[in-house]
């Protein structure tokens, strides 16, 4: 992490995480059988993707830092190019099925199981369907093009790991998820995580993706992939198959609190979905690079 850290500020990205050195010029130290790395203090507070203004910062470092991270050595296999996002997104719709399905069996014990109760049955009839286009989307040649440029996507772009100062200016932290894989895959997951705390309002998507590409361009056709997307439930089965395989991070209260929030905005998700015409036209005026 300490030499993607300085290749990254080499390429004009220096909104991340600093390490120190010492005396001899290495980053990482041995102490007691164990390895330290000591980071300069980023002084300023977690993004918020309640606030549109954090946001469109968020999208714009992403930007910058998926422009910095290409050009960087891949391992290529017979196996490579099948796209990361389908076997992610077939294991949690198996699992979230499985949940479910013990849920409705015994019926729910507490208030979020009859959250997922409610929700399951439209959550997974959409989720079937984005996971049978993923086959039909272009994401072959994009996950090519990842590996021929050797471009590096972050993979865990919430919100905790960018950091805002009081100057206003964005840290994308937390390389350690960082490897070879289609950037478009970090557009997608920031978007979902964003939009469910903007009440999936149209014109927040636009903003956030219109301060991306200003910085890094996108296709037509890699917006277009992005929007199908967010058609996956991504909020609700990640939250509940995390709980329920307890895996760090997840509480029971914090998963309650974003399915009420789901829940809650259902029929602002339904019209967003169905806003695709006006993406278009709202980009009319912008010039994208294929």
């Amino acid at each position: 992490m300490t030499q993607l850290a300085q290749v990254l500020q080499d390429n004009g990205f220096y909104h991340t995480v600093q390490y120190v050195s010492y005396a001899d010029g290495q980053y990482v130290f041995p102490h007691q059988n164990k390895f330290y790395t000591v980071m300069k203090a980023i002084d300023g507070r977690e993004a918020n993707n309640a606030d549109l203004h954090d946001v469109k910062r968020s999208a714009t470092t992403l930007a910058r830092f998926h422009l910095a991270a290409q050009g960087f050595p891949t391992l290529v296999t017979n196996d490579s190019f099948k796209p990361s996002i389908i076997d992610k997104w077939e294991g949690r719709l198996a699992q979230f099925m499985q949940i479910s399905a013990k849920i409705s069996k015994r019926g729910p014990n507490n208030r979020l199981e009859q959250i997922i109760q409610a929700m399951a049955k439209e959550a997974e009839r959409d989720a079937t369907k984005v996971v049978e286009q993923l086959y039909k989307l272009p994401l072959v040649s994009e996950t090519e093009q990842a590996l021929r440029y050797g471009t590096l996507a972050h993979r865990d772009v919430a919100s905790h790991n960018f950091m805002i100062t009081p100057g206003g200016s964005c840290y994308l932290i937390d390389l350690d998820t960082v490897d070879c894989d289609m950037q478009i895959l970090d557009v997608v997951q920031l978007m979902s995580r964003m939009m469910l705390l903007q009440g999936y309002k149209f014109d927040s998507f636009m903003q956030a993706i219109e301060a991306y590409t200003k910085v890094n361009s996108l296709s037509d056709t890699q917006i277009w992939m992005i929007f199908q997307m967010l058609r996956f439930p991504d909020n609700l089965m990640r939250e509940v198959t995390g709980l329920y395989m307890k895996r760090p991070g997840y509480q029971l209260r914090g998963v309650t609190q974003l399915l009420q929030l789901e829940r809650r905005y259902r029929r602002e998700r339904r019209a967003f979905l169905h806003s695709e015409p006006r993406i278009f036209q709202r980009l009319g005026s912008y010039y994208y690079v294929g």
